[in-house]
């Protein structure tokens, strides 16, 4: 087990127990490393196939958040190696993860309080509850760093409403509880002070009963106590603005709109910032993606993920991204092109070509 995730094991009254999974590398704000994906992966298998499990609690240590994303640090050092197997070993494992939680058999809790980001968002997709709080703040920061919305989120954001994924994926747009929400992201939202009360009450309900039902009323007790406590969503109140901004006919006509938009609000003006400022060959990466994958499964989404990240660590801008806003922190990126125009019809075809003979998730 690594040390950067404990796991605990609460008793119940009726005789079962409760799994409880703690993110806890608080100086990272929770990110995830390969040894704490290995260790999760790992007890979640076991958990599922323990009879006296009965539920599954995933947070985070610290009050910051549940988990800012993963160890980009780590792939982008294996990446100056050229040791590309490292990189697809990370990736593999942590999409493995992913959708195990999505298939789980037994009632998972995400309690995604404070920053849920990246990677965070990849645990918490699978949830049966996922929970959002009074402090939550939610994205999908990829753009930032040369990447692009991965661990599902090209399943996921393709089936937000209003054209809401594409501008989070191309935006790096921050979420409240409210915005996650109306996006189906979270779909509990309980004040951040009841957490200990929500796992008192797993331990003392009876379990003897189906476990979703258990589960689904001791959440659903707390989630109507917190009722009224909702902040205000911004991604709702201008729906219609970022709808028609990302149902224009080309990716160079919406981001024509962003750089075009006035607005005096500071929500809407930092997601603008940040995609014209983000990488371009992400930009269209990003929004590649989302096209393909607007028709697949889940496990089809997934896989393909795979073949772009390995791909884009590999040849795009993910290293200089990492450099700029996390290694030397210059926040000055060199990116590969400067523009959307500077990047040449097909240019990026190559980043969705699979380098192997049999896909590495076949057996998903």
């Amino acid at each position: 087990m690594s040390g950067k995730v404990e796991f605990q094991e609460l008793d119940t009254h009726s005789g079962h127990r409760i799994g409880v999974v703690t993110l806890n590398a608080t100086k990272s704000l929770n990110a995830l490393d390969q040894a704490m994906i290995d260790a999760l992966y790992q007890q979640l298998q076991g958990w599922e196939h323990d009879e006296g499990i009965v539920c599954v609690f995933l947070q985070g240590a610290g009050e910051r958040g549940f988990c800012a994303g993963g160890d980009v640090r780590a792939i982008r050092e294996s990446a100056l190696k050229s040791d590309q197997a490292a990189v697809q070993a990370f990736f593999e494992q942590e999409y493995r993860l992913d959708y195990r939680i999505h298939v789980y058999s037994k009632p998972v809790i995400c309690w995604g309080h404070g920053f849920v980001m990246g990677g965070g968002v990849g645990l918490m997709a699978g949830a049966d509850f996922r929970v959002v709080t009074d402090t939550t703040v939610m994205a999908m920061p990829e753009i930032t760093v040369g990447l692009y919305p991965d661990v599902g989120a090209s399943w996921l954001l393709g089936h937000m409403p209003a054209k809401a994924g594409l501008f989070a994926a191309l935006t790096a747009c921050q979420l409240n509880a409210a915005d996650a929400m109306y996006l189906g992201l979270g779909n509990r939202f309980i004040d951040h002070a009841f957490r200990h009360n929500v796992l008192d009450a797993l331990q003392q309900a009876d379990w003897q009963q189906d476990a979703y039902q258990v589960t689904y009323g001791v959440v659903q007790k707390y989630a109507e106590q917190s009722a009224g406590w909702l902040p205000y969503s911004k991604i709702r109140e201008h729906r219609d603005l970022i709808k028609n901004m990302m149902e224009k006919p080309s990716l160079a006509d919406i981001m024509s709109a962003l750089e075009a938009l006035e607005t005096s609000d500071e929500w809407l003006n930092q997601a603008r910032q940040t995609a014209l400022n983000g990488s371009p060959l992400s930009v269209r990466l990003a929004f590649e993606q989302l096209r393909r994958a607007r028709h697949c499964s889940l496990k089809e989404a997934f896989q393909s993920e795979l073949t772009l990240s390995v791909n884009s660590v590999m040849q795009g801008d993910f290293c200089e991204g990492v450099r700029a806003l996390l290694v030397d922190k210059d926040k000055q990126p060199d990116w590969r092109f400067k523009s959307l125009a500077d990047i040449a019809q097909g240019a990026t075809d190559s980043f969705f070509v699979s380098p192997w003979q049999t896909h590495p998730l076949a057996d998903l």
